[in-house]
């Protein structure tokens, strides 16, 4: 059996760290829960989605550690021009930090006809969801695979009762419109995130209903 936090993305001794640099609190207050989804076919399957070029094919599938080199290339690709804004890029540590991530929460790898494009990144706690990373080839931005990506895990959480959380990089103004656009609020700002919550219509509703009770 593979695990990935005994892996290595060099060649010689496997490394981890974490991030001692990260300051926000979302960003330290990552637990170690398990997958939000339960069992092989919660979310796995086709997506179609009509803004696709014809003939293409989006699925998810959970990552394997023959993936680990693919996806953090693909981490590198979206990540590196914020991260290196910010901290700057440090590739070794980069990678051990790659490493816990993949060991610490639920990687689904988003497959556009075969091929690996993408992946999704979640960790389910004891009362939200934390959406750690969506990470897309730019062939697959900006055509609706990562909402209907969010659009699935918003099902789950409305399923379960829970909220959505998720931090953004302060920079990174496209994501945070995008994720308001998904219903998402800010609910804090920090020197390099913003965080980010959902609740479910239904949950916000309820939540309206009891406040008119009250009062």
């Amino acid at each position: 059996m593979c695990l990935f936090n005994e892996l290595s993305l060099d060649t010689g001794e496997s490394v981890g760290y974490r991030d001692h640099r990260r300051t926000d609190t979302a960003e330290q207050s990552h637990g170690r829960g398990g997958s939000i989804v339960q069992g092989q076919g919660a979310m796995l399957g086709p997506m179609h989605t009509g803004s696709l070029p014809q003939r293409s094919r989006v699925e998810l599938r959970r990552a394997a550690c023959s993936d680990l080199l693919k996806l953090f290339e693909i981490h590198r690709a979206v990540f590196l021009p914020y991260i290196a804004r910010i901290w700057g890029w440090d590739e070794r540590w980069q990678r051990g930090n790659f490493l816990e991530e993949m060991a610490t929460a639920s990687t689904w790898v988003v497959q556009a006809d075969n091929e690996v494009a993408g992946y999704l990144q979640i960790q389910n706690q004891a009362k939200r969801i934390y959406l750690r990373n969506i990470a897309l080839l730019p062939a697959l931005q900006g055509r609706g695979v990562g909402t209907r990506l969010v659009g699935q895990l918003q099902a789950k959480a409305a399923e379960r009762g829970m909220p959505i959380e998720l931090s953004v990089f302060r920079i990174n103004v496209a994501a945070r419109r995008f994720y308001e656009r998904l219903g998402f609020t800010r609910t804090q700002d920090g020197q390099t995130h913003i965080d980010m919550t959902w609740h479910s219509p239904e949950r916000e509703q309820r939540g309206r209903e009891r406040s008119v009770d009250a009062g």
